[in-house]
This record gives structure tokens, C-alpha cells and sequence, in this order.
């Protein structure tokens, strides 16, 4: 139980956090999101929000939200607080069942978009990192890369009557100066 909880916290603060509104699109020409999706090269055509909050006490978690026409990327990666704002440099895992000297700080959910306003996440991640390569703490730029694997549930719930692959696997995924906001929560 101890570690359902956090995860779940996460995921719910990460679905409310990309709920945001266009202020954080970036039109800088600097920032740059890639990635390989299934074999195939993808590049979001927003950036909807990269959030550093920050928990005094208790923590701070970074969050990266992207997305094109027909599919949403969320990352997130959460560390001690740290003095400055921004992220040690380090590779964040998840791990689907992780063993005594495994943490698992990092989590990604990928949700497909539909015309019509609708949007299904039925995949559960069984695997991943992201590697956090540079923060500049003054412009508020962070910069790494990351993959992950996730699957459809087993559960009834991620039945969906929509036609997704079975597995979801990104590889090659990379992003740059990307610009970042700060917000300092009260525990």
C-alpha cells in the first residue's frame, strides 16, 4: 500500500497539472521534443506545460506534458528538494514491480486524443527512464531523455473499444531547453 498511494497521488496531480491552460505554450525556437513511438519518429506540436512543484519537507516532482492531434505524453519524475529550482542531474526510474534496492521516481502515461473530444489511456507502464542531462536554474530550461515501455491492462476497465497497439514503446526520446515554471506548494 505504501507504494500505490504516492504513485496514485502522482497520477492524479499529473492529469490535474496538464489540465492547464496555453499559458505555458512555448514558442521558443530552443525547445525541442522527440521521440520514437512504436518504430515510428514523433514530434508533439505543444507543449502544453514542464512544471517543477515543489513541496517543502516532503519533496518536489517535475512534470512534462506534450501532445499532438491524436496522442498526450505526460512524464513525470519527482526528487528530495533540492535549494535551487531545479532537478539533480540523474536517471529517474519506473519500475512495475520494484525490489527493496529499486526506486521507482519516475511515471509516464500516454492518452489518445479523438476529434470529437474524447480521449482513452488504457496502457499501464511496465518500464522506463528519463535521464535528466541539464537544468539551467536562471532561464528555467531543463533538458534529457527517456524512454519507456507500457501495456494494455488485464483489468476489465482497460477493455476499451478502441484500436490501440496491445504494447506502447518509446524509445529515442529526447527533449531540450525546455522551459519550466516553478510553483512552491505549503504541505
Amino acid at each position: 500500500m505504501k507504494k500505490i498511494l504516492p504513485i496514485a497521488l502522482l497520477v492524479l496531480s499529473v492529469i490535474f497539472t496538464s489540465c492547464s491552460s496555453d499559458d505555458n505554450d512555448s514558442n521558443d525556437a530552443e525547445a525541442s521534443f522527440s521521440a520514437t513511438i512504436n518504430g515510428t519518429a514523433w514530434k508533439p506540436t505543444k507543449i502544453n506545460t514542464a512544471t517543477l512543484i515543489k513541496i517543502p519537507g516532503y519533496g518536489q516532482r517535475f512534470d512534462i506534458s506534450v501532445q499532438d492531434d491524436s496522442l498526450m505524453l505526460l512524464l513525470a519524475f519527482e526528487s528530495e528538494v533540492t535549494n535551487n529550482d531545479g532537478m539533480p542531474l540523474k536517471q529517474y526510474n519506473f519500475f512495475e514491480d520494484p525490489s527493496e534496492n529499486q526506486v521507482s521516481n519516475a511515471l509516464f502515461v500516454n492518452t489518445y486524443l479523438y476529434a470529437n473530444g474524447n480521449s482513452v489511456t488504457e496502457h499501464l507502464p511496465v518500464s522506463g527512464k528519463i535521464t535528466v542531462t541539464s537544468v539551467d536554474t536562471d532561464k528555467k530550461t531543463i533538458s534529457g531523455t527517456f524512454s519507456f515501455r507500457s501495456e494494455k491492462g488485464e483489468e476489465e476497465a482497460f477493455k476499451i473499444k478502441a484500436t490501440t497497439p496491445n504494447v506502447f514503446e518509446v524509445t529515442n526520446g529526447v527533449f531540450t531547453n525546455l522551459p519550466y515554471t516553478v510553483i512552491t506548494a505549503q504541505p
